[in-house]
């Protein structure tokens, strides 16, 4: 199977290159920055950067027309913005190689818990927001068909070594999950 990971607002870094070895897969990353590798600043700069320069909906646009070109059996892989995305995109395509998604910490799926799943979406919440309940987001998000959600122990940004709620531990068991996809 084919993979496509789609970047938090800090885009492709370091760290996110570090992880596609781990996943060792045919993989695509989608960025925000049009695939310019990003150097180390505060989640500040790259909120900011993301927004003049992306923007959500953009985001989303970018990311249908990858998953309205696809022509092998891929699964999406997205962080944050990313994974809010693609949950905005899946229910866009009728591209049927679209195999399934997980989301890590997808914070602005709480304004697009109306959507329905048109693949199998895992959906991977830290233990808290900020700006929202996920113990709601995940009881709106749990009863849909092809949705699973599951809370963790750590925060939001544990998988990005760049962000200051980078967990070491919590990176390393879910990419022992990235190796059993």
């Amino acid at each position: 199977m084919n993979y496509i990971i789609v970047s938090d607002i800090y885009g492709l870094t370091a760290p996110l290159a570090r992880l596609l070895d781990i996943i060792q897969a045919n993989t695509v990353v989608i960025d925000p920055y049009k695939g310019e590798l990003q150097p180390f600043d505060s989640e500040e700069h790259y909120y900011n950067k993301f927004i003049n320069d992306c923007g959500h909906d953009n985001y989303v646009a970018k990311l249908l027309n990858v998953f309205n070109n696809l022509t092998e059996p891929t699964a999406c892989i997205g962080f944050s913005a990313g994974a809010s995305a693609a949950w905005r995109a899946q229910l866009l395509t009728g591209n049927p190689h679209l195999k399934k998604l997980i989301g890590f910490y997808p914070s602005q799926i709480r304004n697009h818990t109306d959507i329905k799943a048109r693949v199998p979406c895992r959906f991977i919440f830290p233990r808290t927001e900020m700006h929202f309940n996920v113990d709601e987001v995940i009881s709106a998000l749990a009863c849909k068909s092809q949705v699973t959600c599951n809370k963790t122990a750590f925060l939001h940004g544990f998988m990005n070594a760049y962000s200051t709620n980078y967990d070491g531990k919590a990176y390393d068991e879910y990419c022992e999950l990235f190796k059993s996809l």
